[in-house]
């Protein structure tokens, strides 16, 4: 008479189903639960990924792509410039994938420092678990400003800083413009000094092998000595590098606006 067991497995063998050993069925679990794992992972990084897209201020309030396909240098009347720039970026994007550091794009307007960074974040957005943020500068100061008499505006400040302060790789776009060009005795709002040197400090925290973990790109059309005469020195020294290497210069191109 055939127990229980032997008949289960006699009905499994007549549907055509595979028996499985005890070290198969192991084996078979450990997988799936990597899959699972897989996925959730996936998924947690789309999620932050939206997050950070909300959070985003954009100068024209809706959200802006670019490719270092787009990005031609035959575009330029002096090819041989904007050619030598986009292989800079090129190497600044590959350096960033396994090492953080601050990022400086600086240049007269127009000549494609914003669509540069677009590109990089739209690079690391495709080919890396990297997440990335966009905050024009200008955007930026009107949101401190409103939030003095307006209570949404003061919540939604305060999670575009907290995204600011998490994400991987932050774009702060036409750094110094919401101030006013150098040698006319403007300089930023202490409020606003203030939100940036907190996200700054925040910002250039270590792991447990002394190494930083975020990038942050600035892109401006004043130098960093004009930049310096608008904010303070700590802060420029935080968010604006002097390393040659880090910093992608747009001088020789021309404003291609219409």
């Amino acid at each position: 008479m055939q127990n229980v067991s032997d008949v289960a497995k006699s009905w499994i063998e007549n549907k055509g189903f595979q028996l499985l050993s005890d070290e198969e069925l192991a084996a078979k679990l450990a997988d799936l639960d990597k899959q699972a794992e897989a996925k959730a992972a996936t998924d947690y990084l789309a999620l932050k990924r939206k997050v950070y897209e909300r959070d985003s201020l954009w100068p024209s309030g809706r959200k802006a792509t670019f490719t270092f396909e787009r990005w031609l240098p035959e575009k330029q009347p002096d090819v041989a410039t904007a050619k030598r720039i986009k292989a800079q970026a090129s190497d600044v994007l590959q350096r960033l994938n396994s090492k953080a550091f601050n990022v400086f794009l600086h240049g007269p307007a127009g000549v494609g420092k914003t669509a540069m960074t677009l590109a990089i974040l739209d690079a690391f957005n495709q080919w890396t678990d990297k997440t990335t943020m966009f905050v024009s500068a200008v955007a930026l100061r009107e949101a401190v400003m409103f939030d003095f008499n307006d209570d949404r505006a003061r919540d939604k400040l305060k999670r575009v800083e907290k995204s600011m302060l998490e994400v991987d790789v932050l774009v702060i776009d036409d750094f110094g413009s919401e101030v006013g060009m150098s040698g006319n005795g403007k300089q930023a709002t202490e409020r606003l000094q203030q939100f940036y040197m907190r996200v700054a400090d925040g910002r250039y925290e270590v792991d447990e092998n002394d190494k930083r973990t975020k990038c942050t790109i600035i892109t401006s059309n004043n130098t960093r000595g004009e930049l310096k005469t608008m904010y303070n020195d700590k802060l420029i020294s935080r968010l604006v590098t002097k390393k040659p290497e880090n910093v992608l210069l747009f001088v020789g191109l021309e404003d291609l606006r219409e």
